[in-house]
C-alpha cells in the first residue's frame, strides 16, 4: 500500500489598508541560484524535503527529486519544477518512521499507516529554515507587504485533484500576523498568481514562512508538475481597519442560516460593488468575484451556500482601501 505525506499550513489570519510600496525582495525569488548541497542541486535560500530528509541524517541523494531546476522559466533562465515522487520502503515502516521524525511537523503529516512498501513524498518548497530537533521556522522579515505574487505552471492529467497549494504566513514571537493560503488551478502555460494578503493585528512582523506544495491531496500521484516562477511580496500594508469605510458597509442577515448574503453602501456604491474574496479560518480563498455594475450598490449576493458552518472573511479590494467583514454561517 502506498501513503502520502501532504501539506498542511495551519495558522489565522485575517483584514486591511494598503499604499503602494515595494517591502524587501525574498531572497532568490527569482529562483535563478542553484547550489549543491547535502549532496543534491538546491534553490539558494529555499528549503525543499531534502533538507528535511538531510535534519534526520537521511542522504538525500537516497531519494527521487521532488524539487528540481528547471530551464522551462517565466523569467530569466530557471525555474523550480516541483513533482511528487515515488520512494520505496526496505523493512517496512521501520525505515519510513525516522524520516517522517525529520520532517517539519507544522507543515507535513501523514495517514495513519500499517507496514507499507512505498510512500509518495510530495514537492515542497519553503522559505524557511529547520532546526536541530526537525522543526521548521521562518527566516526574519520586518514588513507589511499586500500581496504574494508569482508565475506558475501546474500540468498533469491529475493536476486538479492532487489540489497544489501556495501560501505565506508572517508572525511575530511565534503569534501570526497575517496569511494567505490558496489552492492553485491547473494552467498550462505561466499564470501570475496574485493573492492579498489578510492581516489579523497592526503590529510588524519578525518572520516571515512561504510554502509551495505540488499536492495537498491524501490520494496523490506522481504526474502532476508545479513550475515556480519570480516570486515576490508587493505593496505595503500600513493599518488593519478603515472605520468610515467598514461602518458604511452593510451585510445581511449576518449570521446567515443558509450562507446567502447580502451587501448594500448606501452612501457611497463603490464599496459593496468592489472586487472582493472570501476565505475560511485557515486563510484559503473559498470564493473570488470581480467588481459588480453600480446598481448592485443596494443589494449583492455573496453566495457560500457551498460552504460549511463557520466563521468567514470578505474582503473588498474597495478605491479607499480595502474593507473587511466577518461572515458567519450558522
Amino acid at each position: 500500500m502506498r501513503k502520502t505525506l501532504y501539506f498542511l499550513v495551519a495558522a489565522a489570519g485575517l483584514p486591511l489598508l494598503a499604499r503602494a510600496q515595494a517591502p524587501a525582495p525574498l531572497p532568490n525569488g527569482n529562483l535563478e541560484t542553484w547550489a549543491p548541497r547535502k549532496g543534491v542541486e538546491a534553490p539558494a535560500s529555499w528549503l525543499t524535503i531534502d533538507d528535511a530528509l538531510a535534519s534526520e541524517n537521511i542522504p538525500p541523494i537516497l531519494f527521487p527529486r521532488t524539487v528540481t531546476k528547471s530551464s522551462d522559466a517565466h523569467g530569466g533562465s530557471f525555474a523550480a519544477q516541483l513533482q511528487s515522487q515515488s520512494a520505496p520502503l526496505r523493512n517496512g515502516t521501520a525505515v519510513r518512521l525516522p524520516v517522517l521524525k525529520g520532517l517539519p511537523q507544522r507543515v507535513l503529516a501523514r495517514r495513519a499507516a500499517a507496514a507499507d512498501d512505498a510512500f509518495d513524498l510530495p514537492a515542497l518548497l519553503l522559505q524557511g529554515s529547520i532546526t536541530a530537533n526537525g522543526d521548521l521556522v521562518g527566516i526574519p522579515y520586518t514588513g507589511r507587504p499586500s500581496r504574494m505574487q508569482f508565475w506558475y505552471k501546474l500540468t498533469g492529467p491529475a493536476a486538479k485533484a492532487d489540489s497544489a497549494i501556495a501560501g505565506v504566513l508572517l508572525t511575530r514571537r511565534f503569534s501570526p500576523i497575517a496569511e494567505v493560503i490558496e489552492v492553485l488551478a491547473p494552467q498550462s502555460t505561466y499564470t501570475l498568481m496574485d493573492m492579498p494578503i489578510t492581516y489579523l493585528s497592526n503590529q510588524t512582523p519578525d518572520t516571515l514562512q512561504m510554502a509551495f506544495a505540488s499536492t495537498t491531496a491524501e490520494a496523490a500521484g506522481t504526474g502532476s508538475r508545479l513550475f515556480i516562477d519570480d516570486v515576490q511580496l508587493v505593496g505595503t500594508v500600513t493599518g488593519t481597519r478603515n472605520p468610515a469605510a467598514t461602518a458604511a458597509l452593510q451585510v445581511y442577515p449576518n449570521p446567515s442560516a443558509t450562507g446567502e448574503f447580502s451587501l448594500a453602501s448606501l452612501t457611497d456604491a463603490s464599496l459593496s460593488t468592489a472586487p472582493f474574496t472570501v476565505t475560511d479560518a485557515t486563510g484559503r480563498v473559498v470564493l473570488r468575484q470581480a467588481a459588480a455594475p453600480a446598481s448592485a450598490a443596494h443589494g449583492r449576493l455573496v453566495d457560500l451556500r457551498s460552504q460549511r458552518a463557520g466563521v468567514y472573511l470578505l474582503r473588498l479590494e474597495a478605491p479607499v482601501g480595502p474593507v473587511v467583514r466577518k461572515l458567519v454561517i450558522q
